[in-house]
């Protein structure tokens, strides 16, 4: 899947927002994907640019290194990522792998 990559997060602590310690750990990217004009009915509304979505990329150092590596040496640029089952939610994807688009 190619997209616009603008940022890759991974992180975990242990919150004591709700008093008892609870770890938490998380990992996504931001990306770019062109807008769309919404035609229904009477509806006509049209857009023009890129609108950033995020998605959740598989908890793994390496992973986030390379993306770290895209982002440090190439700015915001187009990839292609790869894409599988998310083993917590069978019917969503995550991220598992990032290469740079030539």
């Amino acid at each position: 899947m190619k997209v616009i990559l603008l940022s890759a997060a991974m992180g975990r602590g242990v919150s004591s927002k709700s008093g008892a310690a609870k770890p938490y750990s998380f990992s996504s990217i931001s990306y770019l994907v062109p807008e769309k004009d919404f035609i229904q009915g009477d509806h006509n509304i049209q857009k023009c640019g890129f609108e950033p979505k995020s998605l959740s990329m598989r908890e793994d150092q390496t992973l986030y290194n390379k993306f770290k590596k895209i982002t440090e040496e190439q700015g915001i640029c187009e990839v292609d990522l790869t894409l599988e089952p998310d083993p917590e939610n069978m019917s969503r994807n995550i991220v598992s792998d990032v290469k740079l688009v030539s």
